[in-house]
């Protein structure tokens, strides 16, 4: 018998399997009927799987959630349907279906408006779509929905939400390179949720501190940090923190230069996100082994990495991913003596990061334009671009790259 869920989105799959017995999936299957690049660069069997894994998208993903809610609010009464969108509300933050994600939760807020008993489920409503929101660089917007969780959260007297929104303040503060600002949220965070004994929230936190950590050069305290995380998450068998801190484990090891360690973990992040379809770690494990490759001088498979990373960005409108990868593009075009392309990839991936207010990625992406400059021996934007790097990189006290600048300068 053929299998009337083959062409259905991983999602309605996994919501299906939770929430609808045998009978109701056959109905809903009938709701369904008549729904229906780069093997060159390299003969590595995991490296093609990697790069040529399909990215479910489109309007059929949309139109199966749509048609999955609507299947839902036919059999469901008021307190499940809102169990129901909860999880599906997750899921679809988890594969980066943040549209739709968003008016999953904007429907759990009115399911919950006027109802005793519905505070905290509220808040978490509002706590995810600011969630949604930071992950777009949408700051304001991000910081509104989290205020409003967290009033909620103080009035119900709950502790780990209140952390939950200090923890994701903290995560602005770092996308847009306030590392001390994020670094004071993260240990508040730290110090309240150690009394509560939550392991997953501790877990959390401790990886937002290995990242500001590898930022500012503190590669011993940054991997203290993300082994203790990750010890805690797979204790608690979480696959998708554990992506999350393979992800940066393999951050510190390039930043060490240690290149060989930095692709096994990448390779253990891009391996657990596809198989749970985890599509915001994804691209940036995407993002970050195409840097690698730059550095290792296979620009055929950093470029390979690079376009899966810019569909998936794109895919979900990660907007900190799309200007990095533009950085990326810039590199590898300059490795490839294509200055002209080069210029135009960096200084796009320079405006995007100014107008996000991301200083950390634009001192990053500075340090390329300044490099690009010097190869092309105009002295003026060379020293203009790279004392503008070096100043933030002495902001944040980041040691190495201070190091590794002053160096260019003197050259």
């Amino acid at each position: 018998m053929k299998n009337p869920f083959k062409n259905t989105h991983p999602i309605v799959e996994e919501a299906l399997k939770n929430f609808f017995d045998k009978a109701e999936k056959e109905d809903f299957s009938r709701v369904l009927t008549g729904d229906t690049k780069s093997a060159s660069v390299t003969k590595d069997a995991k490296v093609l799987h990697q790069i040529n894994h399909e990215i479910n998208s489109g309007t059929q993903t949309r139109y199966q959630l749509d048609l999955l809610i609507t299947f839902a609010e036919s059999r469901y009464q008021s307190e499940k349907l809102i169990e129901f969108l909860i999880y599906l509300g997750q899921l679809t933050i988890t594969s980066g279906e943040n549209q739709i994600a968003i008016e999953i939760h904007e429907k759990i807020l009115n399911l919950c408006s006027g109802k005793n008993g519905t505070a905290d489920i509220a808040a978490n409503a509002l706590l995810s779509i600011g969630e949604i929101y930071s992950r777009q660089a949408q700051w304001d917007l991000s910081i509104n929905y989290l205020d409003k969780a967290s009033q909620i959260f103080q009035d119900q007297n709950d502790v780990k939400g209140s952390i939950h929104c200090e923890n994701i303040h903290g995560t602005i503060q770092g996308d847009q390179g306030n590392l001390e600002k994020a670094k004071e949220h993260f240990e508040n965070a730290l110090k309240t949720v150690e009394a509560v004994k939550d392991m997953a929230l501790i877990g959390k936190i401790e990886i937002n501190l290995g990242i500001i950590n590898n930022m500012q050069s503190n590669y011993d305290e940054a991997l203290s940090y993300l082994k203790r995380a990750l010890l805690n998450f797979e204790k608690l068998r979480d696959p998708k923190r554990i992506t999350e801190v393979k992800q940066n484990l393999g951050m510190v090891y390039t930043k060490k230069k240690e290149y060989s360690a930095a692709i096994s973990e990448f390779d253990d992040s891009i391996d657990a996100s596809i198989r749970s379809n985890y599509l915001q770690n994804l691209g940036i494990a995407y993002i970050n082994k195409a840097y690698v490759y730059t550095n290792l001088k296979d620009l055929d498979l950093a470029e390979a990495f690079c376009n899966k990373a810019m569909e998936i960005a794109y895919r979900i409108n990660d907007k900190l991913s799309i200007a990095e990868v533009y950085k990326i593009k810039g590199i590898i075009g300059r490795n490839r003596n294509n200055i002209e392309a080069s210029e135009s990839s960096l200084l796009t991936s320079y405006r995007l990061n100014k107008e996000l207010g991301n200083q950390l990625n634009l001192a990053e992406t500075a340090l390329e334009l300044g490099i690009l400059y010097k190869q092309k021996g105009e002295a003026d934007k060379r020293n203009q671009y790279l004392i503008e790097a070096l100043s933030y990189f002495r902001k944040i006290n980041s040691k190495a790259d201070i190091e590794d600048l002053e160096k260019l300068i003197r050259s």
